[in-house]
């Protein structure tokens, strides 16, 4: 990262319109980011609360609640935000943050009458189907497979070893006991702004389309099944599966290792526990949790 001056951090936040205070109008150099523990000359942190040990520390700068000030030593520069953790990622976005400069890789494989926003980042052996739209400043990572008729919007990431449009997992039994594959010819739909993490699959739709929402973090070793539709905002965390046709309203929390069966809706604002087996539609604002899944509270 190239150092900044606290002048320039001071007029970050005032464009945000993130408000604060600060002990210090001094104009000083920001070399660094670290954790608290490890709070230096020159380099910036991000504490909740004064309980920690200062013994070893006179100096540096840190981004704080607004009830934490008592208790830092004399020599640290702070600023006092309501959400100090928020503040800081955004700090940490805006001074660390590469230009976004598009560059595909010469071993990425590219299928005819696919769609390349500006500024589109393809890495090594990503191999994109037919007929395949990227926005503009996404970035496909290494080893990233995407099948024909998958949208992807604008400053999206997906990580390596992701697949996104695959088929989905469909089929009949006949009389003599085989089975018929479901041939799966819908595509995915995935908004702006989405960030899919490492060997994460995103099933096509059988007929219609999967679809992911603006906004959506979907961590790594995820599953997704055909025709789901996954609502603005939301967060799935590590292992954890959504089956076929279900429906995650806007705003919903998916904690690690959860399974949701085919065809359940969980409602706004839901947070499904850890582990959480989902046989049944949640209500929204509600929180599940256990095998099977069973409502803890209502918010």
């Amino acid at each position: 990262m190239s150092p900044f001056k606290l002048s320039e951090l001071r007029v970050f936040l005032e464009q945000q319109g993130i408000a604060y205070e600060t002990n210090s109008r001094e104009e000083h150099l920001v070399y660094d980011f670290c954790t608290l523990s490890e709070l230096r000359q020159g380099a910036i942190s991000w504490m909740r609360s004064p309980s920690t040990d200062w013994t070893h520390t006179e100096a540096g700068i840190v981004i704080c609640s607004t009830h934490a000030t008592p208790g830092i030593p004399a020599g640290i520069v702070w600023f006092k935000v309501e959400n100090p953790r928020y503040v800081f990622i955004r700090i940490l976005q805006e001074f660390t943050s590469e230009p976004k400069v598009g560059r595909i890789a010469e071993t990425a494989k590219i299928g005819s009458h696919c769609r390349i926003g500006k500024n589109v980042r393809l890495g090594e052996y990503v191999v994109l189907g037919d007929r395949v739209t990227l926005g503009e400043n996404t970035i496909i990572h290494s080893h990233v497979t995407i099948y024909e008729n998958t949208t992807i919007g604008s400053n999206c990431i997906i990580h390596s070893g992701a697949v996104i449009g695959a088929d989905g997992f469909g089929y009949e039994k006949e009389s003599s006991g085989s089975w018929v594959k479901f041939s799966h010819i819908g595509g995915v739909v995935i908004e702006d702004d989405v960030e899919i993490g490492a060997n994460t699959c995103i099933d096509r739709g059988a007929l219609s389309s999967t679809i992911i929402r603006r906004g959506v973090k979907i961590d790594n070793l995820c599953h997704i099944a055909h025709n789901v539709v996954i609502g603005e905002n939301t967060v799935i965390i590590a292992l954890s599966m959504i089956g076929g046709s279900s429906k995650i309203e806007p705003g919903s929390w998916i904690a690690p290792g959860a399974v949701i069966r085919e065809g359940v809706k969980v409602g706004r604002n839901a947070i499904i526990g850890l582990g959480a087996v989902v046989l049944a539609d949640v209500d929204e604002h509600s929180t599940v949790a256990g095998v099977p899944a069973r409502p803890l509270r209502k918010t």
